[in-house]
């Protein structure tokens, strides 16, 4: 069994600007961008977590990464994938990389 076996990537928007020829403006995209492995974690009973303003809220999954992860900001789109498979998307509630052996973020 892997310890990391899904990928999370973090869904950024690259910037649209200008048509040249025709000066209509160019949506911006949706880019998702590798961040790292990972391990999604469904959530059982007792879901749930205290966001960064101190309010409680559900989660439905925690999701944990290799110590030493970059932080990932609160309400960032993330997705995450088995292979080609999409098996999470939603938005971080909060991130944590308290002195465990892993990071950790809620969903």
């Amino acid at each position: 069994m892997t310890q990391y076996p899904h990928d999370l990537y973090v869904v950024s928007n690259t910037e649209g600007g200008t048509d040249p020829e025709t000066g209509f403006p160019i949506p911006s995209e949706p880019t998702e961008v590798f961040h790292c492995k990972c391990r999604e974690i469904a959530a059982g009973p007792g879901n749930i977590v205290a966001n960064e303003s101190g309010e409680t809220v559900s989660y439905a999954s925690k999701v944990v990464m290799p110590k030493g992860t970059a932080k990932i900001p609160t309400n960032s789109k993330i997705i995450i994938k088995d292979g080609e498979n999409i098996i999470l998307t939603g938005d971080v509630i909060r991130f944590s990389d308290a002195p465990q052996l892993h990071c950790r973020l809620w969903v």
